[in-house]
């Protein structure tokens, strides 16, 4: 199973998420979800999670902030996010090579996840 977390600041996303990773990614199992930098930190330092389902934009701080943290990740991020034109140069720097645009189409997160697994 894929530990994973979903980070996002809107409530219905998380359940749309959630819903999309039981029902077409069963390798997917998710261990929590945080809506903001500071409770996304603290259960990637409890859950050890090997995936990230994480949005850009986020109270108080943006998904690049919470990645600064851990310069050293095990875990593999996919960002969720309609922005990622606007942070081009910082997905670059932090290496992720994975972004989905919302509203999340079920095949292209199925088709990440199945290449992140391999």
């Amino acid at each position: 199973m894929i530990r994973t977390l979903i980070i996002d600041d809107e409530p219905d996303a998380i359940q749309s998420l959630k819903l999309i990773c039981k029902e077409y990614c069963p390798d997917v199992e998710i261990v929590g979800t945080a809506e903001l930098i500071d409770e996304a930190s603290k259960l990637i330092d409890e859950k050890d999670p090997d995936l990230l389902l994480l949005d850009i934009d986020l109270p108080r701080g943006n998904a690049f902030d919470l990645l600064e943290k851990y310069p050293k990740r095990k875990f593999k991020v996919i960002l969720v996010s309609a922005l990622f034109e606007e942070y081009d140069k910082l997905i670059k720097k932090y290496g992720i090579n994975h972004c989905i645009n919302k509203p999340v189409d079920i095949d292209e997160l199925k088709s990440i996840i199945e290449n992140i697994t391999r």
